[in-house]
C-alpha cells in the first residue's frame, strides 16, 4: 500500500494505531471536583464554560507527558506495518576499482603517447572516493586498494609496463572479489588485447550479473604497423629467429645479430626465419626499422662458452658409431688410442671400450682412477662381451655379478642425459650388485642398474654404460648421439642452453636465494618472475628473457570492446532502493521513552 511517497509494507500492522485510544481516554476521564463558589474566582469559573472545544484541545497541548506517550505509541504501532520510502540510490559512486592493462602491447605508440600513458590518464579521470587498483598482468595483482584519490594518483603515476602477455578477464575477477558485497564501479583500461584467462567479455557479464557495473575504456586507436620476433629457437650450434610482418602489406627488414645483417622480406601476415651460429655468452637481436611496438624488435640469446673439451677413447676395436657421436659437438677434442698404447695428455673424459684386457697394462687403470679422485675427471666404462672378466680397478664402484636376457630400459632417476630417450629392449645385459653412493640412472629387469654414476672425492665421476653395442639397436637410433651429446655436456659441468632462455610471463625457482641482476634492478630471491626482457645475471650464468608472444604483438585488436576515453561518460548508475523504517521507528521511541523518564525524574513525579 503506498501512502504518497511512503510504501506499507504490511496494511494489517496499522490497527496497532488502536492503541491512541485509550491512551486519550485516559487523559480526559479525571475525577470531577467539588464546586464551591469563591467570588473572586467566579469570574474565571463562568469564562472556562465559553469554549469546550478549546478546553479539550488544551488538554493535550499542555500535557506534556501525553504528547510523549503518544509518539511512542505511534511509533511502536507503526513498526509492524513495515513502513518504508523508496529513493533512487547511486550504486556507482562508493567504491571503483581500476583494472589497468600493463602487458607489453600497451607498449604501442598512440600519437606522441603509449597506450598506457593514455590509460593512466584516463584512469585518474574514473576515481571516486574510494579507490583500488588492479594492475591486469600475466599474474593480476592489487597495486593498492581502498585509497582516497591523491594516494591512488601516486600509485598509477608509478605503473610501468612490463614485457609479459595480459589476462584481463581475470583481472576483472579479482576485481569482483575485492568489491564481494559493496557496491559500486569496475573500470577496465585496456587495449583489450588478452593472452590468457577469461575473456574480458564474459567476465564483464558475469560482474553485471552480480550486480556490478562494469565500465570498458578502450585506448587501442587506429591502424598500426608493426614486425617482430615471436619465436626463438636455441640450441647448442644452431638459433632459429622467426619474424612475423602483422601488417595488411609485404615489409623488407633488416635482422642484425653482432655484426651480421641480413634483409628479410615478408609477406602480409607471413613469418619468415632466420638462422645464424649460435653464439657463445649473450647475444642481441635487432630489427633495425622502427614501428609502432618497440618491445618485440628486440630479442637476447644466452649460450654458455665453448670450452674445448679433450676425451681420450681407449680401445682395441674402434666403434664408428660411438666416434661420430663423440664427433657431434664442434667442441670436442677426440683421441683414440689402442692399448697398450695409450696417448698422454689432460683429458677431461677418458672412455674405455672394446679393449683387449691382455693388451691392457697393469696400472692403466689404476692411473686412471687416480686422475679422476685427484683432478676431478670423468671416466666412463662401456660394457663389452667379456666385462665380467674384467678387473677395471675401482672404475665400475660395484660389482657385476652375471648376466640376464631381454629387459626394457627404464629410466630410473631421470637427468639431462635421458631427457626424452628411448633405450629400447637389451637381448643381454649384466646384473648388479650396487653400493652405496651409485645412482642407477637407468635399470632393466631385476632392477639391474644398466646407466650410473658415481661422485668420487674430488668432484670426478665414474659412469658405467651398461648397453653393449654389438647386441643391441640402440646404436642405430637418433638417440644415440644425443645421449652422448648431453653425457659428456653433463660430466663437463657444461650449462644446458636449454635453461639460459626463457620467455617473459614464466617464473624459475632456485635452490636457496640468490643474487639476481633484472632488466628491474637488484635483488635476492628464489623465485625470479621473468616480467621484463632482458638480461638476467646470476652467479653462475646468465639468463635471456625475450616477448616472443604473437598474442601480444597483434597490436590490431580483431574486434572492439568499450569506448574510447573521450567518449567515455561515468555517469550515476541509479536505481529505486526501499528504505525500512522499522530500526528508525524503533530507535526513536526508544529515544523519547528515555526522554520521558528524564522528564518525570526532574518533575520529581520519582
Amino acid at each position: 500500500m503506498h501512502l504518497g511517497p511512503i510504501e506499507i509494507g504490511s496494511p494489517a500492522g496499522l490497527l496497532w494505531l488502536l492503541l491512541i485510544i485509550p491512551l486519550i481516554l485516559f487523559y480526559l476521564i479525571r475525577p470531577k471536583p467539588k464546586v464551591k463558589e469563591i467570588p473572586s474566582l467566579m469570574f474565571f469559573m463562568n469564562a472556562s464554560g465559553r469554549n469546550k472545544l478549546l478546553s479539550f484541545l488544551r488538554t493535550f497541548v499542555h500535557d506534556f507527558l501525553m504528547l510523549v506517550q503518544l509518539l511512542i505509541i505511534l511509533a511502536l504501532a507503526l513498526t509492524p506495518a513495515q513502513p518504508a520510502s523508496n529513493v533512487q540510490h547511486d550504486i556507482s559512486g562508493s567504491n571503483t576499482i581500476i583494472v589497468i592493462d600493463a602487458s607489453a602491447s600497451m607498449q604501442t605508440k598512440e600519437g606522441s603517447s603509449t597506450r598506457l600513458e593514455l590509460a593512466i590518464d584516463a584512469a585518474k579521470d574514473s576515481l571516486s572516493t574510494h579507490n583500488s587498483v588492479i594492475i591486469a598482468e600475466e599474474r593480476p595483482r592489487i597495486a593498492i586498494q581502498d585509497a582516497n584519490d591523491r594516494d591512488t594518483v601516486g600509485v598509477l603515476n608509478f605503473i610501468k609496463p612490463t614485457d609479459s602477455g595480459s589476462r584481463i578477464g581475470d583481472a576483472m575477477v579479482l576485481a569482483g572479489e575485492l568489491l564481494r558485497e559493496k557496491e559500486g564501479r569496475i573500470v577496465v583500461v585496456s587495449d583489450f588485447i588478452t593472452t590468457g584467462g577469461v575473456e574480458p567479455s564474459v567476465a564483464k557479464a558475469v560482474l553485471q550479473a552480480r550486480g556490478k557495473v562494469v565500465t570498458f575504456i578502450n585506448v587501442g586507436e587506429g591502424k598500426k604497423h608493426n614486425v617482430g620476433f615471436i619465436d626463438l629457437n636455441v640450441d647448442d650450434e644452431a638459433t632459429t629467429a622467426y619474424v612475423k610482418n602483422f601488417n595488411d602489406e609485404e615489409a623488407t627488414v633488416t635482422v642484425k645479430v653482432a655484426d651480421q645483417e641480413k634483409q628479410l622480406t615478408i609477406a602480409a601476415k607471413g613469418v619468415e626465419p632466420y638462422v645464424f651460429k649460435t653464439l657463445p655468452n649473450v647475444a642481441k637481436l635487432e630489427i633495425t626499422q622502427e614501428d609502432d611496438l618497440p618491445a618485440d624488435n628486440t630479442a637476447f640469446t644466452s649460450a654458455p662458452e665453448k670450452v674445448p673439451v679433450k676425451i681420450l677413447l681407449i680401445t682395441n676395436t674402434p666403434s664408428p658409431f660411438l666416434q661420430n657421436a663423440l664427433k657431434a659437438a664442434s667442441n670436442v677434442e677426440l683421441t683414440v688410442s689402442q692399448p697398450p698404447v695409450i696417448a698422454k695428455g689432460d683429458f677431461d673424459v677418458v672412455i674405455i671400450d672394446n679393449v683387449n684386457k691382455d693388451e691392457v697394462l697393469a696400472g692403466t687403470y689404476d692411473d686412471i682412477l687416480k686422475d679422476v679422485q685427484r683432478d676431478g675427471k670423468t671416466a666412463i666404462v662401456n660394457a663389452q662381451e667379456n666385462s665380467l672378466d674384467i678387473d677395471y680397478r675401482g672404475l665400475v664402484p660395484f660389482g657385476l655379478t652375471g648376466t640376464g636376457e631381454n629387459g626394457y630400459i627404464n629410466v630410473e632417476n631421470p637427468t639431462r642425459f635421458t631427457r626424452n630417450i628411448e633405450f629400447g629392449k637389451l637381448p643381454t645385459y649384466f646384473t648388479t650388485n650396487l653400493q652405496p653412493g651409485v645412482v642407477p640412472v637407468a635399470i632393466v629387469g631385476n632392477n639391474s642398474a644398466i646407466i650410473t654414476v658415481a661422485t668420487v672425492p674430488g668432484g670426478g665421476k665414474l659412469i658405467w654404460y651398461g648397453i653393449p653395442e654389438k647386441n643391441t639397436d640402440f646404436k642405430f637410433s637418433p638417440y644415440y648421439p644425443i645421449f652422448w651429446y648431453e653425457l659428456i655436456k653433463y660430466v663437463t659441468n657444461q650449462k644446458d642452453i636449454t635453461g639460459m632462455n626463457f620467455r617473459t610471463g614464466t617464473t624459475l625457482l632456485l635452490d636457496k636465494d640468490t643474487k639476481v641482476v633484472s632488466p628491474s634492478g637488484t635483488s635476492e630471491t628464489n623465485r625470479i618472475i621473468f616480467d621484463k626482457a632482458g638480461i638476467y645475471e646470476l652467479p653462475d650464468r646468465k639468463l635471456a628473457v625475450n616477448l616472443l608472444n604473437e598474442q601480444e604483438s597483434d597490436i590490431n585488436p580483431r574486434e572492439k570492446l568499450g569506448d574510447s576515453p573521450d567518449d567515455v561518460k561515468l555517469t550515476p548508475v541509479r536505481e529505486l532502493r526501499s528504505i525500512p523504517w522499522e530500526i528508525t521507528l524503533l530507535v526513536a521511541a526508544l529515544v523519547i521513552l528515555f526522554v520521558e523518564l528524564l522528564y518525570v525524574k526532574i518533575r520529581g513525579d520519582i
